[in-house]
């Protein structure tokens, strides 16, 4: 081979092997946001089941389906939704005690019972600013995939990566984590982003509950309307 031509074809190895080599950086960028992704969809469930179990309190403050149905035409909450289903579970007493005092049982049970409503527009407040915080990170790492791939030609890294010594360039750690030589052989299903799926994750959309000041009259009433049917049983309940 003529030294031009050796010298041509060793800039281009160069050259692929930069292509390749800022391809691949750039992929390891968006496997990791990926992986954050995932850890902030599972802390934002977290924060989704903490709102289901004030919703479980509230079911169990509220002592029967009728009294329960009530409540959630009051709040807004619809028929067969995750909160409502919520508001149905067996209470496992597995939240912090509200501590309250009164003269009367009757007085206690109202304190009680708009206590745990405030604690739970508290927990749909922190579910819904991490509900809309994960949103806007999915629509992030979306524009970085788009923006990836509008910078990488993919059927050009395939070609490069088929044409070049994989097993020097995975001595010269180019190739890193991401890829075998072996898996070089269907290169082609493993280099496309796809993009990401907010809806995938499956998380109940918060509920716009009434703030505790604009409703604290109409849950006085139903507060004293299950006090009246269930004095007796909810002595057991205060403490």
């Amino acid at each position: 081979m003529p030294l031009e031509d050796d010298l041509i074809a060793s800039l281009t190895q160069q050259v692929q092997e930069e292509v390749i080599e800022n391809y691949l950086h750039e992929r390891r960028l968006i496997d990791l946001q990926l992986e954050e992704l995932e850890e902030m969809a599972r802390l934002t469930l977290k924060k989704a089941r903490k709102a289901g179990k004030r919703f479980t309190r509230m079911g169990y403050l509220l002592i029967d389906d009728s009294f329960r149905n009530d409540w959630a035409e009051m709040v807004g909450i619809q028929l067969g939704s995750y909160w409502f289903d919520c508001l149905t579970r067996e209470f496992q007493h597995d939240v912090r005690f509200i501590k309250v005092t009164a003269l009367t049982n009757k007085g206690k049970f109202k304190k009680l019972f708009f206590e745990a409503y405030k604690r739970l527009v508290n927990r749909m407040d922190e579910y819904r600013s991490g509900y809309e915080e994960f949103r806007k990170e999915c629509d992030a790492v979306n524009i970085n995939i788009k923006q990836f791939h509008n910078n990488y030609d993919v059927l050009t890294i395939i070609r490069f990566l088929k044409s070049m010594d994989v097993c020097g360039l995975e001595r010269k750690k180019i190739l890193g984590e991401n890829f075998s030589p072996e898996e070089l052989m269907s290169i082609d299903k493993k280099l496309y982003f796809k993009p990401v799926q907010f809806e995938s994750w499956k998380l109940p959309e918060p509920a716009k509950l009434p703030a505790p000041k604009y409703i604290e009259h109409r849950l006085d009433d139903l507060a004293q309307r299950i006090y009246q049917q269930y004095g007796n049983q909810i002595k057991g309940i205060i403490r």
